[in-house]
């Protein structure tokens, strides 16, 4: 009898203990351990559970200062960061390199065991160098926090700026980013460090001024595959800062642009004058603008928004901005950018 009191007991123990709910807190936008800020955010969980954080550093402008290199964070949160170390020091690379100046939107993706550091850079500093506009370029490590060796030292991957990769089930590996205002894609050789095809077009910017909220440029592509479909998030600049994506059944398209976009991000009512477009947003939204996304399995395990945005009245300060959406019936479902405290049940 009193062992089948403690057997039960036991039982009524193990049940409680594995439906124990739990909470994850947060607050957008997200400063915490930040040097000034960041944009066009990316936040990778490693194999050692920690979150790293890495995205255009500060001075992000010209004529704010010389941008330092790739700044990369740590955390166990990813609502407050640890400053690490320069994954890319522009204080080491020679004057007369392609790539001295930006460094914007960089990535981390991990593929066959091994760190590939994406990044978009040009020199604008020396006239010794024959790199004018923003290519993309990549460099490897077998650590999450380097060494990181150059593989692209003479020469970029992609013409153009905001390269990402994405790695499909079949090991292949594609390589985007936007060039003159489009969205592209080659799939590349990960060993040789090369494109294997010319680049196709994958969307362009929409049609109509007056209808259209990507009408003036679109950038900031990241790839996602759920169920067989693949999704490709990407932002637009025309009303302020605003994400869309468009889905395709293969890495190479075609492309169909969601008929909602866009299904996140803010308006800004001087861009809108600026391009003659309607402004349609509420007046007590705080945010200036927000963009530039990639995604990442958040605290729950499932899928969340990582970019940066920035709050009326803080133009130089752009923060992290976190949310988490699902995809159901092939359809994205995201609320947000929230900016008053949210709590995550799981």
């Amino acid at each position: 009898m009193r062992s089948t009191v403690i057997i039960f007991i036991t039982f009524l123990l193990t049940t409680v203990c594995n439906n124990t709910k739990r909470e994850f807190h947060y607050q957008n936008p997200i400063h915490k351990g930040l040097i000034v800020g960041i944009r066009d955010a990316q936040i990778f969980q490693d194999n050692d559970g920690k979150y790293y954080l890495i995205g255009t550093s500060y001075p992000f402008w010209p004529q704010e200062g010389k941008n330092p290199g790739v700044r990369i964070y740590s955390s166990d949160s990813i609502t407050g960061w640890k400053y690490e170390k320069l994954l890319i020091d522009r204080e080491s690379i020679d004057t007369c390199s392609w790539y001295l100046d930006r460094f914007w939107a960089p990535e981390i993706h991990k593929i066959k065991g091994k760190y590939y550091l994406l990044f978009n850079s040009l020199n604008e500093s020396s006239i010794c160098s024959p790199n004018r506009q923003l290519h993309g370029f990549v460099a490897v490590a077998d650590h999450i926090l380097g060494d990181y060796h150059i593989l692209t030292m003479n020469r970029s991957l992609m013409e153009g700026n905001d390269l990402t990769f994405f790695l499909d089930d079949d090991g292949k590996v594609y390589a985007y980013n936007n060039g003159r205002k489009k969205i592209q894609v080659s799939e590349i050789d990960i060993e040789k460090m090369e494109k294997k095809m010319n680049p196709l077009i994958c969307l362009t910017p929409g049609d109509s001024a007056r209808s259209d909220w990507d009408y003036i440029g679109i950038e900031g592509t990241y790839v996602i595959k759920n169920e067989n479909l693949y999704y490709m998030f990407y932002s637009s600049w025309s009303r302020g800062y605003e994400i869309g994506y468009a889905t395709a059944q293969s890495p190479l398209g075609p492309w169909k642009k969601f008929e909602g976009n866009p299904v996140y991000g803010a308006q800004n009512e001087n861009a809108c004058k600026r391009y003659g477009l309607k402004y349609t947003a509420n007046q007590n939204n705080p945010w200036h603008s927000v963009g530039h996304n990639q995604v990442f399995k958040g605290p729950d395990g499932k899928w969340w928004i990582s970019c940066h945005g920035i709050l009326k009245g803080e133009n130089q300060k752009p923060g992290l901005v976190i949310d988490p959406f699902e995809i159901i019936n092939g359809e994205i479902i995201i609320k947000g950018p929230t900016f008053d405290e949210q709590v995550i049940v799981y």
